[in-house]
């Protein structure tokens, strides 16, 4: 029998666009409904597909909780409960999920960046370590979406309470089977890095130009709201995404690159430091040295990459690892 899992966050960081949903059969529902439920352009294709963390509710046929909406009577076996600010009361957040769902495995966790553990509150001060300590210890056990348990190992030394790693699930094969279509040369060059945040877009797109200027390509800039649908269509199109993003986040554009067959070189990103270390740089000599390579020789490890890929971020992989921790942990 299947795990009922649930996600649940405040409002302010579910933002206005996301209901409560339910997964049956792999399906999201708008939850008590059976009216399909299909996110928003950004983060969902085909009404089934999601991104980031969205994906939680798809292990074991889950559901997301808006709190905003309500706290409807259910029986999870365990709660991935989503705290990244100091914009709330953490432990009066914590005891009214727990009191609500009383036998459920309370999970701390984040939603898509490191935990921002040194960095400031909603309300501009600098809060150190506290909150998010602090906010992880009343949980039953923190998980974070990092595939590397090295950054789980030193955010636990950090907090003082164990961190356990479980890389974001994805329908990994479900992409593969849409949007990998392209296998003819396109000659373009994708500036992978975000255009905003002071990611490094500029240092990205200029030395993307100067690949193409030297290597005879053309350019394809990472700018406007486009849908996933249209994003993911790009990265299928093109030879090459380049993203030297400077912060580590969890690493969206290397796993859709790999996913779709197209090279990701650059960048710090979880995903390519736990699946293609030697890519995972932003020194551009070093990255100008690679791209000499792929271009020569093709993306040799393409299937290898995807394999260590399906490993680690598939539903299957992803569920199987969580049973494992919480069974060493009950």
């Amino acid at each position: 029998m299947k795990m009922r899992v649930g996600l649940i966050m405040p409002p302010n960081e579910s933002g206005s666009r996301w209901k409560s949903y339910e997964v049956r059969g792999g399906i999201p529902y708008h939850y008590g409904t059976d009216k399909p439920y299909i996110g928003g352009p950004q983060d969902s294709v085909d009404g089934h597909i999601f991104r980031n963390v969205w994906n939680r509710p798809f292990i074991g046929d889950g559901c997301f909780i808006n709190p905003s909406e309500g706290l409807p009577e259910e029986k999870f076996d365990a709660i991935f409960l989503v705290n990244d600010s100091q914009c709330i009361d953490s432990r009066e957040f914590v005891n009214l999920i727990r009191k609500r769902y009383k036998n459920s495995i309370i999970i701390g966790t984040t939603k898509e960046v490191i935990p921002r553990l040194k960095k400031t509150s909603c309300q501009g001060e600098n809060v150190g370590l506290g909150y998010l300590g602090d906010f992880y210890k009343m949980c039953d056990i923190t998980i974070l979406h990092y595939a590397d348990q090295k950054v789980c190992d030193e955010l636990s030394e950090e907090i003082d309470e164990k961190v356990y790693s479980l890389p974001m699930n994805y329908k990994i094969e479900e992409i593969r089977n849409k949007y990998k279509k392209s296998d003819s040369r396109s000659r373009k060059i994708l500036a992978g890095t975000t255009d905003w945040g002071n990611r490094g877009y500029e240092e990205c797109l200029k030395f993307c130009k100067y690949l193409a200027e030297k290597y005879n390509y053309e350019v394809v800039e990472n700018t406007g709201n486009k849908s996933w649908d249209e994003w993911l269509r790009i990265v299928d199109e093109v030879d090459f995404m380049v993203n030297t993003d400077t912060q580590h986040r969890l690493g969206q554009p290397t796993i859709e690159c790999i996913t779709l067959g197209t090279p990701h070189i650059g960048g710090v990103s979880d995903a390519v430091l736990s699946i293609i270390p030697e890519w995972a740089t932003n020194d551009t000599e070093r990255l100008e040295e690679i791209f000499i390579h792929v271009e020569k020789n093709g993306y040799e490890k393409s299937e290898e990459h995807y394999d260590k890929l399906m490993s680690k971020y598939s539903l299957e992989s992803v569920e199987k690892k969580l049973v494992e921790i919480l069974e060493n942990v009950s």
